[in-house]
């Protein structure tokens, strides 16, 4: 029994390992500009459907409501749709794990002029006012970590950063301690580009 307490340990460290390794080499190809986008049409909310789906199980298990759009409208946007699902990823991940059981997460979509914007709102722990201007940081902790924080690589949301000014987006964050975090970040509507090419030529 001590024997299988100390394996599940170093595999628990190897398995944090391996993802902060994986990250890391995700994160310095972006960094030196190794990741063009291959930008192409696709309809937002049919991807936000399939990554919630992906979560839904872990989210139960936390007893965590997942709450996506119910929408029939597709949203459809320019962008690169894999860099995009992986910036989804991370957020729900993020959004998840500082998020205390019984707690919701939910998504939103939402048409702004030339583009749709995506949010995420958790219920969780949230961030102290000086801690928003460095989460984007790589190995940015808060300054009072929790058990919440022994799973994170700190990669993540620079990831997700990098990523969106790789489409010239930005993403804005707004949270209160004990109240939840809210971000979001626009993408611009599917056939915006094709229009500004048109007139350039």
């Amino acid at each position: 029994e001590e024997r299988q307490t100390y394996m599940d340990i170093a595999f628990k460290h190897c398995r944090r390992l391996t993802q902060l390794v994986k990250e890391l080499f995700e994160l310095s190809k972006l960094d030196a500009g190794r990741v063009v986008p291959e930008l192409e049409n696709f309809s937002l909310a049919e991807l936000l459907q399939d990554v919630v789906q992906k979560y839904s199980l872990p989210a139960q298990q936390k007893q965590i409501s997942l709450i996506a759009p119910k929408t029939e409208q597709l949203y459809m946007v320019n962008a690169d749709i894999a860099l995009i699902e992986r910036v989804l990823e991370n957020l729900i991940d993020n959004a998840l794990r500082y998020t205390p059981e019984n707690g919701s997460v939910e998504l939103t979509l939402t048409h702004k002029n030339s583009t749709v914007e995506l949010g995420i709102q958790d219920t969780g722990i949230g961030l102290a006012e000086e801690d928003i201007p460095h989460i984007f940081e790589r190995y940015y902790c808060a300054q009072k970590p929790t058990e919440f924080h022994q799973q994170s690589t700190g990669l993540g949301l620079a990831i997700v950063k990098r990523i969106l000014e790789l489409h010239g987006s930005v993403i804005h964050v707004e949270s209160k301690r004990r109240q939840g975090t809210h971000f979001a970040f626009p993408l611009p509507l599917a056939g915006l580009n094709k229009i500004q090419s048109d007139q350039a030529a």
